[in-house]
């Protein structure tokens, strides 16, 4: 049986909350449209599983709501200028999530905290960036989260956070795809107009640094998805793109994400998950290099990292990273990122453990079947106890 979330009355309620009415002049209905329409005849939502779905979207449109409303309250943040954003993309579990937090420690660095892409409304300020009540009020949310949660990507409401955040009430939204089987959205997003999601990435950094600036180093892996509006949106933009043996990288993006699509779908079979997410972490990632393919300045743009020389060296890295990019790496810059990699071991969570063959995979098929990647990048291949 159907769902019934309703889109007209998730925007009323939304409206209820904020007390404001503006949804601002970035399309939005269309995705929002087939996601709620995916959500109802596909995804199994039934009583507390349907209430959580319909409170996340009510969730996006209040924080549109307010984002809109800001920007006309201050008109001074849509004179802000976005200049020369780092990129973290490439497969994910490369290590990036723990690159994105050691490049925050370099002087000048702005990283998006889980905090404030959680809740940027008002724009945050420098001076109580670290002490904003907000604080507190995501560090409640993520002491509720399972630890096995928080053993696959560590979350803190003070950490930099992946920032598809930024543009989630867009509706354009890959991260959606964890959570639910919805087939339909998933599909519409590969034909999808993504200006629209990143003029709401562009609009949320405005808002973000307007009161509190500095040099966006940015991290998500499914902007290789549409790597080529990216780059449109921010035509300077550079890119540090890690590597990792996909053998090991597909059995663990699918123990996160399967963790989460178990939680919120009926009758999950990891097997037939496992063969969903493969598929589409080959074809972002084919997209991803047909992108880059097209480039002329690909050698300057782009910083190849691999995962083996990211945990040899991780300060060594962080340094070449500076260096290729002409971005200066002080004493200062070197002394917080030790500090960050001492504070901050794998383990501080627990070990995050899974069977390949729960969902399905043989290292050597997943091997043969990436080969056109292993292959162009000489990623290594790695064993996992």
């Amino acid at each position: 049986m159907g769902g019934s979330l309703n889109c007209d009355e998730l925007m009323s309620v939304a409206t209820t909350q904020t007390g404001l009415d503006d949804f601002g002049d970035i399309p939005f209905h269309e995705p929002l449209d087939v996601l709620i329409e995916s959500l109802n005849r596909e995804a199994g939502l039934a009583g507390d599983r349907e209430r959580a779905a319909a409170a996340t979207l009510v969730g996006l449109l209040a924080k549109r709501l307010r984002l809109v409303h800001d920007r006309k309250r201050y008109p001074a943040i849509a004179a802000e200028v976005i200049k020369t954003p780092l990129f973290i993309v490439g497969l994910p579990r490369t290590g990036s999530t723990h690159l994105h937090a050691l490049l925050g420690q370099a002087d000048g660095i702005r990283t998006p905290m889980y905090w404030e892409m959680s809740l940027p409304s008002p724009p945050p300020e420098r001076e109580t960036f670290t002490t904003d009540p907000r604080i507190a009020q995501i560090q409640a949310v993520v002491d509720q989260l399972p630890l096995e949660l928080l053993q696959r990507h560590p979350m803190s409401p003070t950490r930099p956070e992946q920032c598809n955040m930024l543009n989630d009430w867009s509706f354009i939204h890959q991260a959606l795809l964890a959570s639910y089987e919805i087939p339909t959205y998933r599909d519409w997003l590969f034909n999808a107009d993504y200006r629209p999601a990143f003029e709401t990435h562009r609009r949320t950094l405005q808002h973000l640094q307007w009161r509190n600036p500095g040099q966006w180093v940015l991290k998500y892996p499914k902007h290789l998805m549409a790597l080529d509006v990216l780059l449109e949106c921010y035509p300077d933009a550079r890119l540090v793109w890690t590597h990792r043996d996909p053998a090991v990288v597909l059995p663990s993006v699918v123990s996160f994400t399967g963790y989460m699509r178990a939680s919120a779908t009926p009758n999950y079979d990891p097997k037939r998950f496992g063969r969903e997410w493969a598929l589409l972490e080959e074809l972002v990632l084919r997209r991803g290099l047909d992108t880059r393919d097209q480039l002329t300045d690909a050698n300057e743009r782009i910083f190849d990292l691999h995962y083996q020389d990211l945990m040899s060296d991780q300060v060594g890295s962080v340094e070449a990273i500076f260096r290729h990019f002409g971005m200066p790496f002080t004493d200062e810059a070197r002394r917080g990122v030790q500090d960050w990699i001492d504070d901050h071991p794998r383990t501080k969570h627990g070990e995050h453990r899974y069977d390949a063959a729960d969902f399905g995979f043989d290292q050597d098929r997943l091997r043969d079947r990436f080969g056109f990647y292993i292959k162009r990048f000489g990623v290594k291949a790695e064993s996992r106890a």
